[in-house]
């Protein structure tokens, strides 16, 4: 009995890989949308490649969203939004642009509340491997978005659910990569307040 008791362990595990690996690139993104939800947290470290990468460093930051605001802390900078604006700040030049967001933008570093919600008519999406509970999957735009291709790592979290690794935006050539990791979403998210940077200059595009 206990021998019939170990095959059907084993074979529940093989079954178990099997049907992780043969998740299509379409389920991962689904679950990691379902995951994340309307609001998270990341830690994250930007690094640059290819052409970009000449005398540059990597960048450590944080990422938070809440429905269709934002707030990013990276390096010296700092970008507030309210989903409709955008409040660049450069706390060395002690300088802040204002613009509209960017909603057609996947790029984090642009529109973090756009960064996973990738549709399938707008890219062609493949599972390149998984490996260790984590898929690679690459996403091809179908139009020219300026962008070549993402390369999107996404991990199995304790939970059960999945969240991204590593995200890779190629810009003919030019490589950013940002590799993420969860963070409690307990903090409130920070709102922008004129009055905190009334002493820096404002360059308005609106």
């Amino acid at each position: 009995m206990r021998n019939i008791y170990n095959i059907l362990l084993i074979c529940i595990g093989l079954l178990s890989a099997t049907t992780l690996s043969a998740q299509t690139a379409e389920e991962w993104i689904k679950n990691l949308n379902a995951t994340l939800g309307a609001s998270y947290t990341m830690g994250a470290t930007v690094e640059l490649g290819g052409d970009a990468a000449a005398d540059q460093g990597q960048l450590n930051g944080l990422f938070m969203v809440a429905d269709d605001s934002y707030y990013l802390s990276l390096g010296k900078m700092e970008v507030y939004s309210d989903g409709k604006l955008r409040y660049e700040v450069n706390n060395e030049r002690k300088e802040v642009t204002v613009d509209r967001v960017d909603l057609t933008s996947h790029d984090i570093l642009t529109n973090p509340t756009n960064a996973f919600r990738f549709a399938s008519d707008e890219f062609d999406m493949s599972l390149l491997g998984v490996d260790d509970g984590k898929a690679t999957i690459s996403l091809v735009p179908r139009q020219d978005m300026g962008i070549t291709d993402i390369e999107l790592t996404l991990r199995r979290h304790a939970d059960g659910g999945v969240v991204p690794a590593v995200v890779s935006y190629n810009y003919d050539g030019d490589i950013i990569r940002i590799t993420l990791d969860m963070h409690p979403n307990d903090a409130k998210l920070p709102r922008w307040d004129k009055t905190a940077y009334r002493a820096y200059d404002v360059v308005s595009f609106i």
